[in-house]
């Protein structure tokens, strides 16, 4: 039965620092992959035993068993650390432009994707605001949020792999006619990932 050592963090995680030759699932995506972990031997590891054990008991539930390793067994394996940026664009769309801007977006993940010490893009559109999470007894979840705010989200291996990318002709002329779509200029930050 072949042996497979399954990191159940996030992927930002996993990149930060993982066993060799692990592979990454997070432990909310398992269902996923049912039919690629079937007969396998599976150990299971995260930093705290937390997760594990609830990729375990998941497992389990599915009928599929498993290991997981305890964080003094982590310590005899080989580990490899990478490192891992998350540069985020806030951006406020100007009415009736959602789909030219869009369009946009996605030329640049395109533009993006081939690009040395890139690691992957996610772009998020507001749906509403939590009243709980936000002190209020209300529902606001179906409200209507204008201008539309969306955050674009790209990963690097380092800022310089991520200043390099604006650098880029092709790049630069998609970003560069942004501009036209927004309320404002996007503010782009980095973030480091800690989870």
């Amino acid at each position: 039965m072949q042996k497979l050592i399954v990191d159940v963090r996030t992927r930002e995680e996993f990149v930060k620092e993982h066993i060799k030759g692990a592979i990454c699932i997070p432990h909310y995506d398992l269902k996923y992959y049912l039919d690629f972990l079937a007969e396998k031997n599976i150990i299971l590891y995260c930093n705290t035993e937390r997760r594990s054990v609830i990729a375990r008991d998941r497992l389990a539930e599915f009928g599929l068993d498993s290991k997981t390793l305890t964080l003094e067994e982590m310590d005899g394996y080989e580990w490899v650390e990478g490192t891992i940026v998350c540069a985020h664009n806030y951006v406020h769309l100007k009415p009736g432009h959602e789909e030219k801007f869009m369009e946009k977006a996605m030329l640049l993940c395109r533009a993006t994707e081939h690009m040395e010490g890139f690691l992957g893009s996610k772009a998020l559109k507001i749906s509403g605001i939590s009243g709980i999470g936000s002190y209020m007894e209300t529902d606001l979840t179906e409200l209507e949020i204008r201008p539309i705010k969306m955050i674009l989200v790209t990963y690097w291996e380092s800022k310089d792999a991520h200043e390099r990318s604006h650098r880029d002709p092709v790049f630069k002329g998609i970003f560069d006619t942004l501009g036209e779509h927004l309320v404002q200029m996007p503010v782009e930050e980095f973030y480091e990932v800690l989870k």
